[in-house]
């Protein structure tokens, strides 16, 4: 869609005869059309969008978590890759890797969530695979700042460099006698979660409002290629406003269920995309999905590591 297709629709909006008031309305309406349709399409082309633009964004403003009082440390392991880790324990307690959002290694309420996967029993690492780094804060109507994204998700979703740091932290967690993993994903670490859970040592994977679908493409990768190199059992729970793909029915449950894998896919269809990291605690609808969607997680895992 171009200003060329627009331009004819201007003319004969302009060209109309004085009191045809229908068809100037129904120019209007279609001109509308376009205009929204070309917006959708510059939006996709070029940001890395965190949701679906088939359907009204909805991605929730930044979260102020700096008051919560975190349970856990923070670890260098070297190479400028750092560490938050929660729930060290026996040897061999089953060990979950929490692949962050683009909010990073301090956004929103992602360490308070790896918190309350500990008391349940779990080893948990949070690794910073931005290196410090953070991604532009974006409002909905700053168009700049979305085409900024895009190159930051870019750089930092190198499979290459984010194996190398896979490898430090997997050695790290060895030495504390883990031998086995599980990785949850939000937002962009859904393609991190994905890509681990071609692993040999990871036995299950967690997608929540996952952003993989709108990343792999930025990175000229291909997502049913991606999906094809899984080997391992997934959850995925998707908002009303992420992509078709990872909807019920759609491209991951099906290419996952023809390759023989478990895959389960738990819709919450009254949230919006960030809603477990960053969504209003105050309002109960909210609360009490982010209740259910860790409640389902920790089944889930309990199940896979066979507790």
């Amino acid at each position: 869609m171009h200003f060329l297709a627009i331009f004819p629709l201007l003319c004969l909006a302009s060209a109309a005869p004085e009191g045809n008031d229908r068809l100037i309305q129904n120019l209007v309406d279609t001109l509308a059309g376009k205009v929204s349709n070309f917006a959708n399409q510059i939006f996709t082309m070029a940001a890395f969008a965190h949701e679906s633009f088939s359907n009204p964004s909805s991605s929730l403003p930044p979260y102020n978590n700096s008051a919560y009082h975190q349970q856990g440390k923070v670890v260098d392991l070297g190479s400028g890759l750092q560490i938050y880790t929660v729930g060290e324990g026996a040897a061999d307690r089953p060990c979950v890797i929490w692949n962050y959002d683009i909010g990073g290694f301090d956004g929103g309420r992602t360490r308070e969530r790896c918190d309350q996967l500990a008391a349940q029993g779990f080893m948990v690492i949070l690794p910073d695979y931005y290196h410090g780094a953070e991604a532009p804060t974006c409002s909905p109507t700053d168009f700049f700042c979305w085409f900024g994204l895009k190159p930051f998700t870019v750089a930092n979703s190198n499979w290459t460099q984010l194996q190398s740091d896979w490898d430090l932290v997997r050695s790290w967690a060895e030495e504390k006698g883990v031998t086995r993993f599980a990785a949850v994903g939000t937002c962009w670490g859904s393609y991190m979660t994905l890509r681990m859970s071609s692993l040999p040592e990871v036995i299950a994977g967690v997608i929540v409002h996952p952003s993989h679908p709108t990343l792999i493409p930025d990175l000229g990768e291909d997502e049913a290629s991606i999906l094809g190199q899984v080997e391992v059992p997934q959850l995925i729970l998707p908002t009303r406003t992420d992509s078709n793909n990872v909807q019920p029915g759609g491209l991951d449950e099906n290419t996952l269920k023809e390759k023989g894998l478990e895959v389960t896919v738990e819709p919450f269809p009254t949230m919006s995309h960030g809603f477990l990291t960053r969504g209003n605690m105050e309002d109960p609808n909210v609360s009490a999905e982010v209740a259910r969607a860790m409640n389902i997680t920790v089944h889930f895992l309990n199940n896979q590591f066979g507790k």
